[in-house]
């Protein structure tokens, strides 16, 4: 039996605004407090996997996380790459605005406080997009996990 949790995470080590990064920040809980009360769905799950695994009666548990790190400004990624990938997480952003927006209101975020980081965020993403001295020298790292827990059930 395995069971997955995916988690992805962005940030800077250069310094914001404060407000900026307390909105990503709320925009990140609100979302995923959204999820857990419309869904029923628990998405950042795989710290607890193990115990779950455990409390259902498996053993031999073992446990593995899979990372992933990346930055635009890394030079041995090529820039035609980071654009495309750049022009799809807008795509991606455009698309999911509306049940994202759903999941932020029922989490507690405001209306005026979701169009702030919608706005900011697309802008941040085209102003990179449209720059290349921008976007090779932007700081924000990226990093995405995979859990994958397995156990075995005895009979």
């Amino acid at each position: 039996m395995r069971h997955y949790s995916f988690r992805k995470a962005a940030w800077a080590n250069k310094p914001k605004p404060m407000s900026t990064l307390k909105l990503v920040e709320k925009m990140y809980d609100a979302w995923l407090d959204g999820i857990r009360k419309l869904d029923k769905k628990e998405f950042i799950i795989g710290e607890r996997l193990p115990g779950i695994c455990q409390a259902a009666g498996l053993s031999d548990i073992k446990a593995e996380v899979q990372a992933d790190g990346w930055l635009y400004s890394d030079p041995r990624r090529r820039l035609a790459d980071v654009k495309q990938e750049l022009r799809i997480n807008i795509l991606q952003f455009k698309t999911r605005y509306k049940t994202d927006r759903k999941y932020a209101i029922a989490g507690g975020m405001t209306n005026a406080r979701i169009n702030a980081y919608n706005r900011q965020t697309l802008a941040k993403m085209r102003a990179l997009l449209s720059n290349t001295k921008k976007l090779r020298s932007d700081p924000t790292m990226y990093a995405a996990s995979l859990f994958l827990v397995s156990g075995t059930k005895t009979v």
